[in-house]
């Protein structure tokens, strides 16, 4: 094959030469020499066969690229298909390894036909193009770019499209959701909200706002235009790309209303994408929700943060890219393919958990200064995969009932090493060695400090920090129990990045004298922040009258284990401030001993198996808190545990916005 570009352009080696050695040093140096200049077979072939719509990027009369998504598939011919069964008819053809030509379908406003309109005002210039194939169901995907030689009309909004493939290479897979698609034949596509001049005061409407942080995918258009003295060596071209991940990967700034962010991810390291955004300052951003078939486009100015400009607008994440609305299109009903009803989404074990912005709500990140550490002081075991990791602060903190800390875990076991795949070990690719845990310990007085933090941890199976901290606990429990009493001697320290969390018990100066009525669902080591919100009532100052009603629903395996815990948590009680029901289900056998020696203001019911949250309100679980409606509710658990309870909590009518919900990511 012949090898398409002769070097990396000017915006790429600025960003290669902006992310350090790792790009400007050893085989990526050469690395464009991966994208050939002609298709092979398989991606012919590949482009022929079972792509039911593809992304395609393409330039307004403005020059500003739009990620079109673009499908050949007739609506009448859709319903046959339904019937038959029989397949897409190909509208995708290759006569030769540098040709494409497309059957297209479109609708009055499509940006893929306004681009295409452009050969009749402007024959003379090169129209580029370029497009991502992807096969949902097995993850495959190949991209190619070129430009279009020709254009015909077929009809209204119809046209047939030749063009010229310069660049190809097939591309990184893994973080692909796997969707199952269907032919759909009732979609008629309407342009709803449509704004392509958006002045300096204009803000995305918030629903389309809500589209984005619900999308799992996003496409990515970008461009480059290429200097005379560049034109031969790194001729001009434009570029698909997209980028998966869990619900919310893009967010958008709440102070804007329409800079997009969208987090790099550690892939082939080509960075052929952000070296466009590098060069013209441009990109655009389309979203699809597969169950509906609608669409969001969206194009504007492009900027790419890296190291400390990235982290200060989005915490712990180092390479980003920002997109500055300036034109936005949404088109219900769009594409004629749907997600399978019934079938659930594959999700790539690659994907990182979410990352939020430090100026959203849901962060509520403290800053913590560069020099704060922390040293390991005591370790309890309380089974072989749960323990309490207590550290001291060399400098005195601040911690809400329900806060987490992050710990920044590079100074001992050093940044993780490159690689494009690791499987088994999916999670490591983009492992920065920071973790964050609820404090089970918190500041015991509105407003006070704290130099201990106790953190009660679960072993997560190949977790590469939490199984080095369990692997240690053990060895002192064999050999040098004496370190669990007194662990400074091991000199484990490390860096405190970041204090987080708005799942927080309010302090008596929000809430006021009175009293407070909450129900905290815990499915697991989900009982940790409750840990530390009975631990302040329970020991905040006596001055106060506010009084607590607390129903608690756990889940939970070791039922003993947590309830000793809650115990703990219930010392110096004042009985005159709390009342505090617990219904613990468990399928485990256990010696629970009721409320023995937790006070009579202390209930605990036991239930054997899981809670039920489906059928008619009476035979829910809810229904043991009857007053549920009139609560605050908290929910902290697997995202399994979380989506089950919620569902119940609406149907026994509580409002969904109003449940307090925490992360379950790390």
């Amino acid at each position: 094959m012949p090898i398409a570009l002769n070097g990396w352009h000017p915006g790429e080696r600025a960003l290669h030469s902006k992310l350090g050695p790792g790009f400007t040093s050893g085989p990526m140096v050469t690395a464009y020499t991966w994208i050939d200049g002609s298709m092979p077979e398989q991606h012919r072939i590949f482009y022929m066969h079972n792509l039911p719509f593809l992304p395609l990027t393409t330039k307004d009369v403005k020059g500003r690229p739009w990620a079109a998504l673009v499908s050949g598939i007739k609506r009448s011919e859709t319903a046959e298909i339904e019937e038959t069964g029989k397949g897409y008819r190909r509208w995708i053809e290759s006569p030769s390894e540098t040709e494409l030509v497309m059957d297209l379908e479109m609708w009055e406003g499509d940006p893929m036909l306004e681009g295409l309109n452009l050969f009749d005002t402007r024959p003379e210039e090169k129209i580029l193009t370029a497009g991502l194939g992807i096969e949902f169901p097995t993850r495959r995907r190949n991209k190619f770019a070129g430009w279009i030689e020709r254009v015909e009309k077929t009809g209204p909004n119809s046209r047939r499209v030749y063009m010229h493939v310069n660049q190809a290479i097939g591309n990184c897979p893994k973080y692909i959701n796997i969707r199952t698609l269907d032919p759909y034949p009732h979609a008629f596509p309407e342009v709803s909200y449509r704004n392509l001049e958006m002045s300096p005061e204009d803000r995305l409407p918030d629903k389309m706002i809500k589209f984005i942080l619900q999308s799992d995918t996003v496409f990515l258009g970008t461009s480059y235009e290429a200097s005379e003295s560049d034109k031969v060596r790194c001729p001009s071209h434009v570029g698909m790309n997209a980028r998966s991940g869990r619900p919310g990967l893009v967010r958008v700034r709440p102070s804007d209303g329409r800079t997009l962010v969208l987090p790099d991810y550690s892939g082939n390291r080509l960075m052929t994408s952000l070296g466009n955004v590098e060069a013209s300052s441009r990109a655009a951003m389309s979203f699809l929700d597969f169950t509906i078939g609608s669409v969001l486009y969206i194009t504007g100015t492009a900027r790419n943060l890296v190291g400390a400009e990235a982290q200060a607008l989005m915490p712990r994440q180092n390479v980003l890219t920002t997109l500055y609305a300036e034109a936005f299109m949404f088109v219900r009903n769009a594409l004629p393919v749907r997600q399978r009803p019934g079938t659930d989404v594959g999700r790539s074990p690659y994907s990182p958990p979410i990352k939020f912005l430090a100026e959203e709500k849901e962060l509520r990140e403290t800053h913590v200064p560069d020099d704060v550490f922390v040293t390991l002081v005591g370790i309890k075991l309380l089974s072989p995969t749960l323990a309490i990791f207590t550290f001291g602060t060399d400098k005195t903190v601040t911690i809400r009932p329900g806060q987490a800390v992050a710990l920044n875990f590079t100074d001992l076991f050093g940044a993780s090493q490159y690689a494009h795949m690791a499987p088994g070990r999916e999670a490591s690719l983009n492992d920065d060695r920071i973790r964050t845990w609820t404090v089970s310990s918190a500041s015991t007085v509105d407003g006070d400090e704290t130099k201990k933090l106790d953190l009660t941890m679960r072993e997560k199976p190949g977790g590469f920090v939490t199984g080095a901290l369990f692997n240690l606990a053990r060895h002192a429990s064999a050999k040098m129990p004496a370190v669990l009493e007194d662990s400074r001697p091991l000199g484990l320290r490390v860096r405190l990045v970041g204090i987080t969390g708005s799942f927080t018990l309010p302090f008596d100066r929000q809430i006021g004298q009175g009293r407070v009525k909450m129900f905290w669902l815990a499915g697991g080591i989900g009982i940790t922040p409750f840990l530390s919100m009975l631990k302040y009532i329970c020991s905040s100052a006596p001055t106060t009258t506010t009084e607590y009603d607390v129903a608690l629903m756990l889940v939970t395996r070791e039922p003993d284990v947590l309830l000793r815990l809650i115990s703990d948590s219930l010392t110096q009680i004042p009985t005159t401030r709390l009342n505090f029901s617990v219904h613990i289900f468990s399928s485990s056998d256990g010696s629970l001993g009721g409320n023995d020696g937790l006070g009579s203001n202390v209930s605990v019911i036991t239930h054997r198996g899981r809670p039920k949250f489906s059928g008619s309100k009476e035979e829910m679980s809810i229904s043991l808190v009857p007053d549920v409606t009139d609560r605050l509710v908290y929910l902290c658990g697997p995202r399994e545990f979380e989506e089950a309870a919620l569902e119940a909590l609406c149907s026994a009518g509580v409002e969904r916005e109003s449940v307090m919900r925490e992360g379950f990511e790390y």
